[in-house]
């Protein structure tokens, strides 16, 4: 006998149905267990009764949930089973009359799963482990941008001199953070003698920083405009600080990416240009390429699809991405197709070619994107296959 098992999850409590799929029979309905180890062990007590050969044991996927029992589950031997919840909620609404509860909604999914919709089935839980890595870290990225923003503002009012000598990333050298952090305006940089702001730059930088510039910016801190005040001081000080805490948080996580075996195994390393991140970004937004019927869907999923406007004979002359997909993995497209478009390839041909029909920069690299869709699609439905780019 087939058994299928819907879960609907929550933070405190989970609900389970059981269903014999073959007469249809509820075996057991609406089971309410905690989300801890004595709550797992009632539902595997439950489990454990029937023949777990042929089971399948599905969840919405909706937050993180799920992932504890998910992996308790797994472990144990369980076919576990990630579902859109968009479906579910499409089927319950047709089989159901869209009522909507805890019981109903895990009588719904193990009813789903009775129709053996396996194509809208995710069963890769170790890309839960790459997911979190990926979006920690640009979530600490889209931080240090906003901390870099915020130390040249505070900048901007104690030394605004000092850009126009070193450059905006220049600010963010090893060797001016050093003289900042110890002298965090121009009147204290003015104080300080040459030699000891020297000294400073090269034990940050390694000796690889230029005395020159560091003689300019001491003779323009003597002729600054800008304000001496220690509440801004205080802020350039902790701001550098934690922009250096946050830079070693993600050479952490890159190691992690790295090393990641969805990342090591995977066969988007044929692609000329990219590198291990890129690689982890793009493999924990796809999850599975099962979920994709074509290279459309997945060009859709990124949001690089194109916005159609269009009004009765009218239609516009440009389009626009629609930007409605995962925002993650469209990034992690651009930034490979401008990295892949640096080297001699098909990428770089196509690159030029669109800059060559009046495409800007970014419109070009966003026509490059959708075509590393189509290829990312090849490679990982074809893992075996040479791939000339």
């Amino acid at each position: 006998m087939t058994y299928t098992v819907g879960i609907d999850v929550a933070k405190y409590e989970h609900v389970a149905s059981i269903i014999n799929s073959s007469t249809g029979e509820m075996i057991v309905d609406s089971l309410h267990f905690d989300n801890n180890l004595k709550g797992f062990k009632l539902l595997l007590s439950n489990l454990s009764k029937l023949n777990n050969d042929d089971m399948k044991v599905g969840f919405e996927s909706t937050a993180h949930y799920h992932q504890s029992l998910f992996n308790y589950l797994t472990k144990k031997g369980y076919k576990c089973y990630l579902i859109n919840p968009y479906m579910t909620s499409r089927f319950r609404s047709i089989s159901l009359r869209n009522t909507k509860n805890d019981n109903i909604d895990s009588r719904a999914i193990a009813t789903f799963l009775s129709f053996n919709y396996s194509d809208l089935l995710e069963d890769e839980f170790i890309i839960n482990d790459l997911k979190e890595l990926s979006n920690q870290r640009q979530s600490l990225i889209e931080l240090s941008t906003a901390s870099k923003i915020k130390l040249v503002s505070y900048l901007d009012r104690t030394f605004p001199e000092l850009e126009s000598i070193v450059d905006k990333q220049g600010i963010h050298s090893k060797a001016i953070r050093a003289i900042l952090k110890a002298y965090p305006s121009a009147y204290r940089i003015s104080k300080v003698r040459i030699d000891k702001l020297i000294n400073l730059s090269s034990e940050a930088s390694g000796n690889k920083y230029s005395e020159d510039k560091i003689i300019k910016i001491k003779e323009a801190a003597k002729n600054s405009i800008g304000i001496d005040i220690d509440g801004i001081a205080l802020r350039i000080k902790q701001t550098i600080e934690l922009l250096e805490s946050i830079e070693r948080q993600i050479d952490e996580i890159n190691i992690s990416i790295t090393n990641h075996p969805m990342v090591i195994e995977s066969p988007l390393h044929k692609l000329k240009g990219i590198n291990s991140i890129e690689i982890g970004y793009i493999m924990s937004a796809i999850i599975s390429i099962k979920r994709f019927p074509s290279p459309d869907k997945l060009v859709a999923y990124a949001g690089l699809d194109p916005i159609v406007r269009q009004s009765g004979t009218w239609s516009a002359s440009r389009t626009r991405m629609s930007k409605r997909g995962n925002k993650l993995f469209r990034f992690a497209l651009v930034w490979t197709a401008n990295n892949m478009r640096k080297y001699p390839s098909k990428m770089k041909d196509y690159f030029d070619k669109k800059i060559s029909e009046g495409k800007s920069h970014y419109n070009a690299l966003g026509h490059c994107a959708a075509k590393l869709c189509r290829y990312i699609f090849y490679i990982l439905n074809n893992p075996n296959k040479e791939f000339i780019n």
